[in-house]
């Protein structure tokens, strides 16, 4: 019984090594994940400073025709 019951440990054990390296896949997807919304976040912010300008040309474009 003692045999069959470190059998079992020993299956156990593979198959929590198995589950590991199955979830080392998920940590490395979402550290890929995690530096392309980095990214993508940088180019919020690129595209609303350029956005700023227009918005700063509108605004003293509306002013100077005001009458």
């Amino acid at each position: 019984m003692e045999e069959h019951l470190l059998q079992n440990i020993k299956g156990l054990q593979q198959l929590v090594i198995d589950l590991q390296e199955m979830l080392k896949g998920f940590l490395y997807m979402e550290e890929h994940l995690l530096q392309s919304i980095k990214g993508l976040q940088q180019l919020v912010i690129d595209l609303q400073e350029m956005l700023k300008g227009f918005l700063y040309m509108e605004e003293h474009l509306l002013q100077r025709f005001k009458f």
